[in-house]
């Protein structure tokens, strides 16, 4: 029987098809077409086109450098097509195609999509323009701002003008030149410009009269350009360089290039009295000047500075490389243009960082220890802002025998205080997997997981000098690739050189960091004890646990308590005192600190110690730390020297022969400083430091300070500090934390509870953690996922409110993102002043120029625009994923620049650009809907403007100078009516002596 030949075809083929996909999909993708920009209508639908080969390359999209969804509502993705259903400014920016195959991913040239607008006129125009009969008129147009360029019309008496015609030129610049003006053209004249996409008409809101008047014999004159010009071209594009002359026939009018004819033997040519080519060349850069003369002698000028731009070009490309596993890799791409081009570089589509391993300098990109992971393909993008190239190169790893490991992250040399704690890490990449270890002064460290992490503590140290001499106790915690070395309480045994060092068949490499150590310093007696700045670090959210390595606090991370806690006798340590003052002095610079002992554990208490510093309300900046010993028959200690109106934190603790207890907190107030008798109080003031009997005020207010009157507090302790997280394997992370006041009764016990992002149920990670432990180790984390902690102190009285929570932590396998910081920054795209005080901003950030690394926020930098001091920066903070700010409390009518970076854990990347935003003019009050109100100088209450009641705001200068004059004249009044009534005076007296004579006189006659 014969087989069906239609089957047998069928199979044919499918066998066929399989194979092509197979062999194609390891091709190089490469574009057959890539996405233009365009320009829309706000509503209306775009669509951009993208295809590659091999046909089975996947095609996916970019939005500002973000892949998109293909499940969203305002765009939909069809293989190579995207839509986008209703343009709105929230989806305008550049898109690119990505063609990925199982080979790798390249990355198309950006397209723009940018809505059309149409801009208004400017008023301020001159209204009647003359011109002599016979000669050249010109009517200049301010065209508005337009995307795309606007189409410039002309209505003249009533009639439009669309194109030139006649003796009526527009010109490429939008003004319009009236050849040999007669008494005709006499009349209005009104721009108006035509969007093409939106269809808009917009017309001059007042137009132009033309007055033609007899020719003169006054001279020439050049009515346009009036002042040189800087002219900035495009390659290939048609110039014209624009010279309207009056007074003088064109062809007494010259061009000429840098002092030469710029026609002859060019591509330029004369159209009437100006300039133009149909094509200009980066040759055809240079000065041109408009030489006009009469027969006089006289000449003037005008010159063109033109400068042809050029796209951005590579004439170097990437070449194909194939290696071993292990070597180095150098990319070069030579770019060129004007203005120079930038350079970025893409791995599979993907922005690369710089890092130890991935080095770019100039126009070329180093990878060192090249991994399997950087097989792929390799882009170098250069792009001017006038013109993009790409190069692409292809880099093939051969999987042979392994190589030699790699450091690629030495361990740190570190300065730390006697008693801190210090973790050295070291990261080596090399195949087979490497093994690490370290080496001390004392030869190869080895340590278990299960040993406790500290060695001698700082408090046997400082208490024992000449104690036991133990052998230092490291920990060491490992995983693929990665070691990190750590000592709890560091002892001058554990200062020299250590040793990094990576071995697998094919080597070793090592790398070495020094660790010193620095004497913790302290005062037996009452009085100031500053510990070495080198450890300071009063980053309240950063490093708490350093705050209190300084401070002579037993810290413990790990589940075993310390061995110290209790001595052989059972004596144990004494509990934190409880502090009775209370949370604000009525005093501007001193502080009358009050306490009372705590359970001495059955042995005397010998010492108090007592640290402060000063807060900062609104910024969370603190001053240094001030450290005090205070004998332990004392309970009292009078702080001087302080600030007035301000806020500071105290931690003090109690020694026994056992060791320091735990630490209570308060945080207290100062007052304001009201005279300068008061001020004057400092003088007469005790030293710091001298004990007096003690004074408890009465203050109504709290401030969680540490009370035992159970009606003035709720007795349960405050929330502690915000933790702080730190990597412990692939699948935990180490919780530390530091207590606050402890409300009047010791902490018991202490709870931690996580959440992981996106979820809203904070679970229980762990719960009855003795008082003495301020970390501990939360396990079972689901790797790359992102978690968030809170902190709970509990005592007698009950649960404290919860901390605030940790900044968000991914728990990341290997290497942990958030140890390196972004390098990119986001870019500014808007700013807006909403007000005299408020500008709005908005930025964009592409996660993918930072290789996806986690940012926990935005760092806004903001100063006016006239100061050259970066001091005089302040800075908002934004955290999140939020892309707008409004930036307030600014100076009406003032420019400001504005910069930002984005940050993590790891550090701060690099600035954004920098937007340039003037404030508005501050309103009259009554005239703004929104009036902003001038504490300092209240506007009048009556509407008129006149003065009711007494003054309420200093006198403005005007009137004062109405004031001046109104005096003057007053009196210059004043003085005319005396004057008049002293000649009415004197002529009535005239009268009566001329009556009198005449009385007299008439007998004798």
């Amino acid at each position: 029987m014969h087989p069906d030949l239609g089957s047998l075809g069928t199979l044919l083929y499918v066998i066929l098809v399989i194979l092509c996909s197979s062999v194609s999909s390891d091709l190089v993708p490469y574009f057959l077409s890539e996405p233009l920009s365009a320009v829309q209508k706000l509503g209306r639908p775009v669509e951009l086109h993208c295809s590659a080969k091999p046909m089975t390359a996947h095609i996916s999209w970019m939005h500002n450098g973000k892949i998109l969804d293909g499940n969203m509502e305002q765009i939909k993705i069809h293989q190579g097509t995207l839509t986008i259903l209703s343009l709105n400014p929230s989806l305008s920016g550049y898109y690119q195609c990505i063609a990925n195959t199982s080979t790798g991913a390249i990355v198309s040239g950006p397209a723009t999509v940018s809505t059309a607008v149409l801009g208004d006129f400017d008023s301020s125009t001159k209204h009647v323009i003359t011109a002599e009969e016979r000669s050249t008129g010109f009517i200049g147009c301010r065209v508005p701002e337009s995307n795309p360029k606007a189409e410039v019309r002309y209505k003249i008496r009533g009639k439009w003008l669309k194109h030139s015609t006649g003796n009526y030129v527009i010109l490429p610049s939008g003004n319009l030149q009236i050849l040999n003006v007669s008494s005709a053209d006499k009349g209005s004249y009104r721009c108006a410009v035509y969007n093409p996409v939106t269809h808009e008409l917009k017309i001059e809101p007042t137009g132009r009269k033309l007055l033609v008047s007899r020719p003169s014999s006054d001279g020439f004159h050049i009515l346009h350009p009036a002042l040189s010009q800087a002219l900035a071209v495009l390659p290939h594009s048609p110039v014209t360089l624009e010279c309207v002359v009056s007074g003088v026939p064109a062809s007494q009018v010259y061009w000429l290039k840098d002092g030469q004819d710029a026609v002859l033997g060019s591509n330029w040519r004369r159209l009437d009295s100006h300039l133009a080519t149909a094509s200009i060349d980066p040759a055809d850069s240079g000065n041109y000047s408009c030489v006009v003369g009469n027969k006089s002698g006289d000449v003037k000028h005008v010159t063109y500075m033109v400068n042809v731009l050029e796209h951005a070009s590579i004439s170097k490309g990437l070449q194909d490389q194939k290696v071993s596993l292990g070597a180095t890799v150098h990319f070069t791409c030579d770019v060129h243009g004007n203005p120079a081009p930038n350079l970025t570089w893409f791995h599979n589509a993907q922005h690369i960082c710089p890092s130890p391993r991935h080095l770019t300098t100039g126009n070329g990109l180093k990878i060192t220890g090249v991994t399997m992971e950087d097989s792929g393909f390799y882009q170098c993008v250069a792009d001017n802002g006038i013109g993009f190239m790409q190069s692409t190169g292809r880099l093939q790893i051969e999987k042979d025998s392994g190589f030699k490991p790699v450091i690629i992250t030495a361990p740190t040399s570190a300065k730390v205080v006697d008693g801190d704690f210090v973790t050295l890490s070291c990261i080596a990449t090399a195949v087979p997997v490497p093994v690490i270890r370290w080496y001390g002064s004392h030869g190869l460290i080895t340590s278990h997981p299960s040993q406790v992490l500290r060695s001698k503590s700082r408090k046997s140290h400082l208490l024992r000098p000449g104690g036991l001499d133990l052998e230092p106790v490291y920990f060491i915690m490992s995983r693929a690739g990665s070691s990190s070395l750590s000592i709890q309480a560091v002892t001058q045994d554990h200062a020299g050189k250590y040793i990094c060092e990576a071995t697998n068949k094919h080597g070793t490499t090592q790398s070495e960091a020094f660790l010193t150590v620095v004497p913790f310093e302290t005062n037996t007696n009452a009085e100031i004890a500053t510990p070495s700045e080198s450890t300071q670090n009063d980053e309240r959210d950063g490093s708490e646990s350093a705050l209190l390595s300084s401070f002579p606090v037993p810290v413990y991370s790990s589940g075993i308590e310390s061995s110290s806690e209790k001595n052989a006798s059972g004596a144990s340590v004494p509990d934190a005192p409880i502090i009775l003052s209370p949370p604000q002095t009525h005093t501007p610079d001193t502080y009358n600190l009050v306490w009372r002992a705590g359970k001495d554990g059955g042995l005397p208490i010998n010492a108090y110690f007592v640290k402060y510093r000063k807060l900062e309300d609104g910024t969370g900046a603190v001053g240094s730390w001030h450290t005090v010993r205070v004998p332990g028959s004392e309970n009292e200690l009078h702080l001087t020297e302080l600030e007035p109106s301000s806020l500071y934190e105290v931690l003090m603790v109690a020694r026994s022969t056992a060791g320091e207890g735990q630490p209570a907190m308060l945080t207290f107030r100062t007052s304001k400083e009201k005279t300068v008798s008061s001020k004057n109080t400092q003088a007469s003031s005790p030293p710091m430091g001298v004990p007096k009997h003690p004074v408890v005020s009465e203050a109504a207010n709290n401030f969680g300070v540490v009370l035992t009157d159970s009606s003035r507090h709720s007795g349960v302790p405050e929330a502690p500090d915000r933790p702080t997280i730190s990597t412990a394997s692939e699948t935990s992370v180490y919780v530390t934390w530091i207590p606050r006041a402890n409300g009047g009764s010791p902490i018991t016990a202490f709870k931690v509870e996580y959440k992981r992002m996106r979820t809203s149920d904070w679970l229980v990670a762990a719960e009855d953690i003795p008082p003495s432990r301020l970390s501990v180790e939360v396990r079972s984390l689901e790797p790359g996922s992102i978690y968030k902690f809170r902190v709970i102190a509990i005592n007698h009285y009950g649960e404290s409110f919860r901390s605030s929570a940790s900044r968000p932590y991914q728990v990341a396998g290997f290497p942990s993102r958030f140890s390196n910081r972004p390098i990119t920054g986001p870019h500014i795209a808007y700013t807006e002043a909403v007000s005299d005080t408020q500008i709005m901003l908005k930025w964009t950030y592409i996660p993918s120029s930072n290789n996806n690394t986690p940012i926990q926020g935005f760092y806004i930098y903001y100063r006016p625009t006239d100061s050259d001091n970066d001091s005089d920066y302040k800075r908002d903070v934004v955290e999140g994923s939020k892309q707008w700010h409004m930036i307030g409390h600014l100076q009406p009518e003032t420019s400001y620049d504005i910069k930002m970076q984005c940050f993590n854990e790891g550090g701060e990347s690099e600035f954004s650009n920098v937007m340039i935003c003037e404030t508005k003019v501050k309103r009259v009050p009554g005239a703004s809907e929104y009036p902003v109100k001038d504490l300092s100088t209240p506007p009048n209450s009556s509407g008129s403007g006149g003065n009711v009641g007494p003054a309420t705001s200093p006198a403005r200068s005007s009137d004062m100078l109405y004031l001046i004059v109104g005096c003057v004249l007053g009196v210059m009044v004043l003085i005319l009516m005396v004057f008049i009534a002293m000649c009415l005076w004197k002529s009535r007296q005239q009268n009566a002596i001329q009556r009198w004579r005449k009385v007299h006189s008439s007998p004798s006659d």
